[in-house]
């Protein structure tokens, strides 16, 4: 019979592995990243906040200038064939994991695009032969792989917005992106721009990867693994998870199960249920993982406040890692405005502490101060 613990424990230990409870230091920005193993990007603002959550004095420039100048930082489709910022140092662990995420072999999918997996191949190694240091925009590109390849069917593919035709060559290390060339994106071959060369796919770096999301976000339960991942169903993980081994141990929490790396069962044992105050942007890493089974700290009879439509995910209040409102914001000449829908009523100490964080937000965004409007509950 599986050990059993409460989500509000989970809870306490994702904020202090996220830097949450304690914030990291700027000089720490990288480790931020890694110990996220990557950070959802599909919104550079939302991401570019993610991160100011959980460092200190973080200048608004940080990140643009680990990706843009140092190189430190890269931006590429990652899971979920979502974009995500990622360390440059980790980028080949991870390529080596999304190599074996091959739903675009599947004859389902090629017949509904209509493609072949020959001339996908193609165009993917087409990429990386095309592809080097030098930022390409998307229509450049789309027209070299037409004349690469003589069909010019491939610029119109390679020209879609959502990237389809793109991401199968990201997740084979030939591609990630470059500075932007005005209102355009721009791609270069991360094995040029970074200098670092790029693994054939590897269950074993899969297995690696979950683990250490299993470290960010304990109490992952194998479905809750498989969304993060983007494949269908907890059993596409079977493998990778059980070359864990013992590593990993199955616990349930408040009736559901879930996984918890088993050199935290003592961590987690004595975790005390956490006080901490935190405004999250929208697509912040803790809210995503927020699983459906995790009722306690966000009720499904809410969930639609913070799940919206068109796949946006809200700006949320946290008090001790469970949702308990939502908030937007709006730069209006030099202060900052934050109206903050709570879901109970708040105590003066949460006030307090959400005026912190609100000041803390203005000063990152260039704001004079911030003023916040708090609305009845709802």
């Amino acid at each position: 019979m599986s050990a059993t613990t409460t989500w509000p424990k989970l809870a306490a230990l994702r904020l202090r592995r996220q830097h949450l409870e304690e914030r990291a230091t700027r000089r720490q920005m990288l480790t931020v990243v890694r110990d996220h193993v990557a950070v959802q990007a599909q919104v550079i603002g939302s991401a570019e906040l993610a991160i100011h959550a959980r460092v200190d004095g973080l200048a608004r420039d940080a990140i643009r200038t680990a990706l843009w100048r140092d190189r430190t930082l890269v931006k590429t489709w990652a899971m979920r064939g979502t974009l995500h910022l990622v360390a440059a140092d980790e980028l080949p662990e991870l390529v080596a994991a999304l190599g074996t995420r091959i739903n675009w072999t599947r004859e389902v999918w090629l017949r509904y695009f209509k493609v072949t997996k020959a001339e996908m191949l193609a165009l993917q190694d087409a990429i990386g032969e095309v592809l080097s240091d030098e930022p390409m925009t998307r229509a450049a590109l789309g027209q070299a792989l037409a004349t690469r390849l003589g069909d010019d069917a491939f610029a119109d593919r390679v020209s879609s917005g959502w990237g389809t035709f793109l991401k199968p060559a990201a997740g084979r290390g030939f591609l990630c992106f470059g500075p932007d060339d005005g209102r355009n994106v721009t791609f270069v071959d991360p094995r040029d721009w970074l200098q670092r060369d790029m693994p054939q796919p590897s269950e074993g770096a899969l297995g690696a990867v979950i683990e250490r999301q299993l470290h960010a976000f304990p109490g992952s339960s194998k479905g809750e693994l498989a969304r993060w991942w983007g494949v269908q169903g907890g059993a596409s993980l079977r493998r990778p998870i059980a070359s864990l081994g013992d590593r990993v141990t199955e616990l349930v929490a408040d009736g559901t199960k879930v996984l918890v790396l088993t050199e935290d069962l003592a961590t987690l044992e004595r975790m005390e249920p956490s006080t901490t105050v935190r405004l999250l942007p929208a697509f912040d890493p803790y809210t995503l993982g927020l699983q459906k089974e995790a009722d306690p700290l966000l009720p499904r009879a809410r969930r639609h406040l913070v799940s919206r439509t068109a796949g946006w995910i809200s700006q949320v209040l946290i008090v001790g890692g469970a949702v308990q409102g939502t908030w937007t914001h709006e730069l209006r000449k030099d202060r900052l405005a934050i109206e903050l829908v709570p879901w109970r009523r708040l105590t003066k100490t949460e006030r307090r502490a959400i005026d912190d964080e609100a000041a803390r937000i203005a000063t990152f965004l260039g704001a004079a101060a911030a003023d916040v409007a708090i609305e009845a509950p709802v």
